[in-house]
């Protein structure tokens, strides 16, 4: 009876070996069904798919929460450091006052954003991988493989990071800032990645940069910015006239309080910039706040015409020779 009773405990359950890591529901399912099957498969569905998908949720919403956290912590940074600006004196106060810290903080919040989503990818992925019965070291060890076959390949990628991250760090330029970066990618700032930048060209063309090709910047909203108009008078034009006409529209301009936002000082006129047989080039320079030249030319520019046509100063003519008139 005793050999009996050790036989029969030794005797494997035949519910754990149809049913060895099938899950929760596949002893009880087949208890009720006694179909081995049925058993096992709805034993795996409700098993595996049923916790991937947890695990996929929880990675969402800690996604989402990190993202809101980190966008708020640069919201409030932005309003101290304008807190702090604002009591400082006017000769320590940065230049860059005027919406550039904003600019800069949502820049680097997204990135940040970008990582803290990278990372919680990056362990969803390792627990669904367990929960296939892949293991971290295996994963690890596979991963280890294939980044030495792509090391020759991910060069100009882990370039274009590496770069991407001192743009934001050394604030080359931020989102909204008017930028040349060579080849005819001239426009304002979209998106910052730590892999490209994105801009948005004045007649809508959507440019890409790869960060690593970025050798040189020419920001043109950084701090402040320069309006720079040369009007091109007659060689018989008074040009002493001109130049007074000039400086005039100039400090009505700067005294229009519609543009008074706009405009940081009353334009300077440098005088004459250029000769030929065409014309005298008179050049005035103004500055503007950042990402502002541009209006503020054109606005300079109507208004100089007005004022020459009504004190009578002659613009320049172009002079152009038919292909069949003689050479002189």
């Amino acid at each position: 009876m005793h050999l009996l009773t050790t036989v029969l405990a030794a005797a494997p359950d035949p519910v754990d070996a149809v049913c060895e890591n099938r899950g929760w529901a596949c002893p009880w399912l087949y208890e009720q069904t006694g179909n081995e099957s049925l058993a096992r498969t709805v034993g795996w569905l409700l098993e595996k798919p049923l916790l991937i998908a947890v695990i996929l949720l929880v990675a969402w919403a800690v996604n989402r929460v990190l993202r809101t956290v980190i966008r708020r912590i640069g919201d409030r940074a932005v309003a101290r450091a304008d807190r702090l600006g604002s009591m400082m004196p006017d000769s320590l106060r940065r230049a860059d006052r005027h919406g550039r810290s904003q600019a800069r903080a949502e820049t680097i919040s997204y990135v940040t954003r970008s990582l803290a989503t990278m990372l919680v990818v990056l362990i969803a992925l390792g627990c669904v991988l367990s929960v296939l019965g892949v293991g971290w070291k295996a994963f690890l060890a596979s991963a280890g493989v294939i980044g030495v076959a792509l090391g020759f390949g991910a060069q100009t990628l882990i370039r274009d990071l590496l770069a991407g991250w001192f743009i934001v760090v050394e604030d080359r330029y931020g989102v909204g800032d008017v930028v040349d970066l060579g080849v005819g990618a001239v426009g304002t700032v979209e998106r910052i990645t730590l892999r490209s930048t994105r801009l948005r060209a004045q007649n809508g063309n959507v440019w890409h940069v790869n960060n690593g090709e970025v050798l040189r910047v020419a920001n043109k909203s950084q701090s402040w910015s320069r309006a720079l108009v040369d009007v091109v008078v007659s060689v018989d034009a008074d040009v002493d006239e001109a130049c007074r006409v000039l400086a005039e529209v100039g400090t009505l301009l700067h005294a229009d309080p519609e543009w008074a936002t706009k405009v940081r000082s009353e334009p300077d006129v440098l005088g004459v910039h250029l000769m030929d047989p065409t014309g005298v080039t008179l050049r005035v320079l103004c500055e503007t706040e950042p990402a502002d030249q541009f209006e503020v030319e054109r606005e300079y520019r109507i208004r100089v015409l007005r004022a020459f046509d009504a004190e009578g100063i002659p613009l320049a003519q172009a002079v152009v020779q038919r292909p069949d008139a003689p050479l002189a």
